[in-house]
């Protein structure tokens, strides 16, 4: 695996996944009449604690801070997934591996923003974070799909992982 590749096709990746979540908020945020109201709010709780809708404030240093957090998480999810990406174009077999992980990474997301944010997600439902993630997903899916022609190549090929031996 070329290190390089990975870590611009990674750094890519987050970089689509953290604009994609970030314009999905922005949209329900803008619906609801207060923009830039949830990267505010979690800034209010990671940087200064707020515990309730009701303490946040409404800053650029909070929304800022808090968007470089958010697109720094990307990115490091975003070159784990080209590695995997990387992976899978040479053994395809590993390809359910990366689906089964990335199942569990969202459960284990949605446990950890349960306890972090406890007091927050009464504004923050979770159908919207699973929106924004599930979208985030799909975008960086279909940059490094086509980055890595070779696993669906590889997939018409053996669309069930199998080898040339039939196992």
């Amino acid at each position: 695996m070329d290190l390089n590749r990975i870590l611009r096709e990674g750094f890519i990746a987050g970089c689509i996944g953290a604009a994609t979540v970030a314009v999905w908020f922005l949209i329900i945020d803008s619906i609801n009449g207060h923009p830039f109201f949830t990267p505010a709010m979690l800034g209010s709780a990671v940087f200064w604690g707020a515990s309730g809708t009701g303490s946040v404030v409404m800053e650029p240093a909070r929304i800022f801070g808090y968007t470089m957090i958010h697109v720094s998480a990307f990115v490091v999810v975003g070159c784990i997934a080209a590695a995997l990406a990387a992976e899978v174009e040479y053994a395809p077999s590993t390809l359910f591996l990366v689906v089964v992980g990335f199942c569990f990474f969202e459960v284990g997301f949605y446990i950890l923003v349960a306890l972090l944010a406890k007091p927050l997600l009464g504004y923050l439902a979770w159908w919207n974070v699973a929106i924004g993630n599930g979208l985030a997903a799909l975008a960086m899916g279909y940059y490094l799909w086509r980055e890595h022609p070779r696993i669906g190549e590889e997939l018409r090929r053996h669309p069930l992982g199998e080898t040339e031996d039939g196992e």
